[in-house]
């Protein structure tokens, strides 16, 4: 059920379309040039007993914002979902599948939003809609606030995409200045209580320093641009949303962005449509997720740089991982760092396998140098190693070597780079960073790899200590984050290649609360009381009569003029007797 109704609060007036199939029922509202007004909503009737999760989520339109507010919704979470537009792109397009979904968890879901020009305004100013963002979520007083800048306005493209506008205003910093504005007009008026996901790109990881400088001054170019006072723009989405220093914010990272939110219409498990050989997209054939520390103990950031191609996040993993860590279905402390990467897969992670793996990065995390004299860096459990030895062959042999004739690790001219890999004792297996000092190799610094019946555990290692690196370097080695995400990949390709076996999960099962169901609601109005006629309480067959004679059947039919026909004497036997005395 889709409904809509005015709100005294300022917003963009969303036109939400339901597509069911080809065209289906469209709405859409009057607005001015720049005040508009309205919000939707998607809902199930209330009665539930038990009391519905409130989860607040900013984005732009589409993306990771739309994957974890229906998530959350789907989940039977109570969502209000703040949507940021550029002038481009107004409309917010869902497919009925989706909200018959969200209708049958008992969820619901709210619709509101404001353009990107109209939230860097002055609250002052008239067509600001600054005001109404911490309005609208603050009347919400929600348990959890999700916060993110991806923007896919169709599938493959963003709006980041799109070049400047006709005044000369760039429209993608503009949007993600807005975005930053929202969420924290949103975050201020969110109880303290509240669960803070931030979610952001791990690229912005190592130069979060420079990032803020360069988006402080970009946001002084804007308000010069524009000849006006502006509203002040935080440095990151982080900062905008630990509007106190109690606050902590949970950063969930992500590579290289895939997939198309399963409430788009536009969404289709295979690529241009069915074939006689179909190919089935990314989103079905990588579903397992890995979980890691972005920044470890060490000071390792597990970043792959500017345009790094060889992690991909799942957009669809990536907004159920935020969705659950919002409602605390999994357990994880606040204002930890982590990314998630996906990997090759059928199957979607369980609620016993999320649970493993923010257990494992716990672990990870908490693995500090101190009292060690490795750095962990790495470690994949399995039910079983097959053959240790077997696997670390592979490791020193085949996958080692490969992974060092990349560019990513070959491409390193400055400094100490992995050169080679050895086998260094019972399935173990030594990765050796080697640096030019006075025209000479020196061994800095190693990575070890220990290859168990039960676990892949990869740390930091010494160099040699005749030349001065005996001590474990306590900053991240050339080229180390790489070998680290590349070694998450040979953790799959082991369990396909059949050198490990896939760690067995229990699968906790989910008890269905059980809906109750909308009421019917109609206009029709009964015009009086109907009497309903009683049933006859007479009657022979209420009296369990049965028919006192044998009905007659085969009869011809009388003819005029036909005598009379002879009846049945029971005092005479002999006409009894005669075969024509019955007819």
């Amino acid at each position: 059920m889709m409904v809509f109704d005015k709100s005294p609060v300022v917003l963009l007036a969303l036109a939400v379309v339901l597509m069911s199939g080809n065209v289906a029922n469209g709405f859409g509202f009057g607005m001015s040039n720049c005040v508009r007004r309205s919000h939707s909503r998607v809902e199930m009737a209330a009665g539930e007993a038990e009391q519905k999760s409130k989860i607040v989520v900013v984005s732009p339109p589409g993306g990771v914002g739309e994957v974890a507010a229906f998530e959350a919704a789907k989940r039977g979470s109570h969502v209000r979902w703040f949507v940021v537009s550029s002038e481009a792109s107004k409309n917010v397009v869902l497919s009925a599948p989706a909200l018959k979904a969200v209708a049958a968890a008992g969820g619901q879901i709210e619709l509101a939003g404001a353009d990107a020009s109209s939230l860097l305004l002055p609250v002052e100013d008239a067509n600001s809609a600054l005001a109404a963002v911490g309005q609208w979520c603050g009347a919400f007083d929600a348990d959890g606030i999700i916060c993110t800048l991806d923007a896919q306005e169709q599938a493959g493209t963003t709006l980041y995409s799109r070049s400047n506008s006709a005044d000369g205003v760039d429209v993608a910093q503009q949007l993600k200045d807005a975005i930053r504005v929202a969420a924290r007009e949103a975050a201020k008026t969110t109880k303290k209580t509240a669960t803070r996901i931030a979610i952001l790109s791990v690229d912005d990881a190592m130069s979060s320093d420079s990032d803020t400088e360069e988006g402080n001054a970009v946001s002084k170019a804007f308000s010069s641009l524009l000849n006006k006072d502006q509203v002040s723009v935080p440095s990151s989405l982080s900062s905008a949303m630990s509007t106190d220093a109690n606050f902590k914010v949970t950063t969930l990272r992500h590579g290289e962005l895939f997939g198309t939110p399963e409430s788009s219409p536009e969404f289709s498990p295979f690529v241009k449509g069915p074939r006689k050989e179909p190919q089935i997209r990314e989103e079905y054939t990588m579903r397992a997720v890995r979980m890691d520390p972005t920044l470890s103990v060490s000071g390792n950031t597990m970043s792959m740089g500017s345009g790094y191609s060889g992690t991909v996040s799942s957009r669809l993993s990536l907004g159920e991982a935020a969705a659950r860590m919002a409602q605390r279905s999994i357990q994880f402390d606040d204002g930890m760092d982590v990314s998630l990467t996906s990997q090759r897969g059928t199957e979607t992670p369980t609620t016993g396998e999320w649970e493993e793996e923010f257990a494992r990065v716990a672990e990870m995390a908490s693995a500090g140098p101190s009292g060690s004299s490795t750095v962990l860096l790495f470690k994949a459990a399995f039910e079983n190693v097959p053959d240790s030895e077997r696997l670390a062959d592979w490791i020193a042999t085949k996958w080692a070597p490969a992974v060092m004739r990349t560019y990513d690790i070959a491409g390193i001219r400055i400094g100490a780079r992995p050169v080679y890999a050895l086998r260094a004792g019972d399935g173990l297996v030594e990765i050796v960073w080697q640096q030019l000092v006075d025209f000479k190799s020196q061994t800095i610094g190693s990575m070890l790899i220990q290859v168990t019946d039960t676990a892949i555990v990869a740390s930091r290692g010494p160099g040699d200590a005749g030349a001065g690196f005996g001590s474990v370097s306590r900053t991240p080695l050339n080229g180390e984050d790489v070998m680290v995400r590349r070694l998450a990949d040979a953790a799959s390709q082991a369990i396909e290649k059949g050198l490990a076996v896939k760690p067995a999960v229990k699968k906790v099962k989910e008890v269905k609360k059980a809906v109750v169901p909308a009421p019917v609601a109609s206009t029709m109005v009964s015009s009086g009381s109907v009497e309903t006629a009683a049933a006859s309480e007479t009657g022979p067959r209420v009296a369990g009569a049965r028919r006192s004679s044998e009905r007659a059947r085969g009869k011809r039919k009388k003819t005029e003029g036909s005598p009379p026909e002879k009846t049945n004497d029971s005092s005479s036997e002999g006409d009894a007797s005669k075969p024509d005395s019955w007819q």
